[in-house]
Parts: structure tokens; C-alpha cells; sequence
């Protein structure tokens, strides 16, 4: 069986930053922690689990073009700004990522989410290939399906696939939409139906099935989550739209050019800029 491994960017780019680890700078001064806990993870990832298929996601840039914030102003409203050392550390990874030989993929006007979703559609064709989503971001449970796409979180090992899923969260991946649709997303700013958080959402989801059926159904709710369910009903549409991950991302994507071969020769005079020597060589020894 083959395997693709798809790495969510900035979401592992994020703990890696804010990994508790020594701050770190290269020969030269240059902010490096968030650098190296990437690279290492990476590496530990190619090393553990021997990916025949490998690609770096990443945004699609300026976050004004992104077609959620175009439809929904507000969206990621909340979020506070990066520090400083963030953003030349996405580059100076991406910049590393590519220099060794993997491809790193963006489309303008789309999340990393959407890219993700769109190549595990993609591939569905292919034969015995497997998927797996390298995150920790539970936005991306909609897109497990059976075995054959799956979340890996590095950090952790652990695997989650449909069965997993149901086992440990008690709901299927489609299931996973219509809960967020009812709850919405706090972190990206996405509103929900008020009162009804996720433990609430499964329950009503588990007896309606789609959020929709539970608007529906209404009247046989609590008196206060009828009130809520019905103030939210003109929300929901736009609620579900920008928490479904879009699996039609126009993307040329080759799967062959992302056949797991590192150039770690190329990217030598990088690693040695950074002072990164003795970690590559330690882990792929």
C-alpha cells in the first residue's frame, strides 16, 4: 500500500513555534526554534513512517483574497497578530522544505484545509494509496473516510481514522459537518446556534442527523433551544458554507513529483547556514 502524507502548515508550524523547547538562533543570529522543532518533526516523520508521497500545505497568502473573509468579512475576525520571529520562520521552513526536495503547495484565495481536502479527492482513484492529514486541526475530521484517509498527529502517533473517530468522539466524519455547522467555530470567528456547543450539538445531530432536520425539529427542542435554534436559522447557510472544506481547489498537482527522495546535499549549505548539521545527520543516520 502506498502512502501520501499531506502536512497541514501552519498548523505545524504553530507547535512548533510555541513547542516547549529552548529558544534557538543560527550562527548569525537569526530566530531558528520554530525551524528546527519543524525540521525535526519532518524527519522523525520520513524516518517513523516512510511516506512514499510527500507535500508541505500551506495558505493561499493574502488572507483578503480568501473566499470565506470575501463572503463573511468577520471570518478569523478575532485572531490576534503573529510575533515578530513568526513569519520569516514560515519561510525560512518553506524555503528549507523545497531545498530538500519536497514540494510546498498553494493556491490563492484558499486555506491549506481546502488544498488538503481537494488532494484527498483528488487521489481517491488512486489504487492502493492512503492519506494522511499530518495535523492536529479537528476541522479536518469532515475529510476521514474509512481507512483510507486518515489524521496522523506527530507529536502524539496517533493515527485517527473513521473507526477511531467514532470510537473515541462518538460521531462519523460527516457527522463532524453538521456539528460544526450547529456550533459553529470559535476560533475562526464563525458563528453557531448560541447555547449549543459540541457535547449539545452531538446529541441533537445524533437524533436528527443533519443540522437542517434539527431547525427542522425545532418545536421538539428545549424552550430555549427552539429560540436559539430559530434566531440562527437565517445564519446557518452561511454558517455551513464556510465550515465545509472545498474539494475543488483548481491545483495542477502531479502525485510522482511528490515521490519522497531528499536532497539533503542540496539543501546542505541551508542546513549548515542555520547550524542544523548534526540534527540531520543524527536523525536519518
Amino acid at each position: 500500500m502506498r502512502s501520501l502524507f499531506l502536512i497541514d502548515g501552519l498548523n505545524q508550524i504553530f507547535r512548533a513555534y510555541y513547542a516547549p523547547f529552548r529558544e534557538l538562533t543560527s550562527p548569525s543570529g537569526e530566530p531558528t526554534k520554530a525551524t528546527y522543532v519543524f525540521l525535526k518533526m519532518l524527519l522523525q516523520l520520513i524516518r517513523d513512517w516512510s511516506p512514499d508521497y510527500l507535500a508541505l500545505i500551506m495558505e493561499g497568502g493574502d488572507a483578503e483574497l480568501d473566499f470565506r473573509r470575501q463572503i463573511y468579512p468577520d471570518y478569523k475576525a478575532n485572531r490576534s497578530s503573529q510575533p515578530d520571529d513568526f513569519r520569516p520562520q514560515v519561510e525560512r521552513i518553506k524555503s528549507l522544505t523545497l531545498a530538500l526536495g519536497i514540494p510546498v503547495l498553494h493556491v490563492p484565495g484558499f486555506e491549506a484545509d481546502d488544498l488538503m481536502a481537494t488532494l484527498a479527492s483528488r487521489t481517491e482513484g488512486e489504487e492502493d494509496l492512503e492519506v494522511s492529514l499530518v495535523s492536529s486541526d479537528k476541522d479536518l475530521r469532515q475529510l476521514i473516510s474509512g481507512e483510507r484517509v486518515c489524521l496522523l498527529n506527530p507529536r502524539t502517533g496517533i493515527v485517527l481514522d473513521a473507526f477511531g473517530l467514532a470510537d473515541e468522539h462518538g460521531y462519523t466524519p460527516e457527522e463532524s459537518l453538521e456539528i460544526q455547522t450547529l456550533t459553529g467555530d470559535t476560533t475562526d470567528n464563525i458563528p453557531g446556534a448560541r447555547g449549543i456547543g459540541p457535547k449539545t450539538g452531538l446529541k441533537l445531530i445524533k437524533k436528527y442527523g443533519t443540522a437542517e432536520a434539527t431547525l427542522a425539529h425545532a418545536d421538539e427542542l428545549t424552550p430555549k433551544q427552539r429560540e436559539n435554534m430559530l434566531a440562527f436559522a437565517e445564519q446557518m447557510p452561511l454558517t455551513r458554507q464556510l465550515v465545509t472544506l472545498r474539494r475543488d481547489v483548481p491545483i495542477d498537482f502531479d502525485l510522482e513529483r511528490c515521490a519522497v527522495d531528499l536532497d539533503i546535499d542540496g539543501a546542505m549549505p541551508m542546513l549548515e547556514e542555520l547550524g542544523f548539521q548534526s540534527l540531520v545527520q543524527k536523525l536519518l543516520a
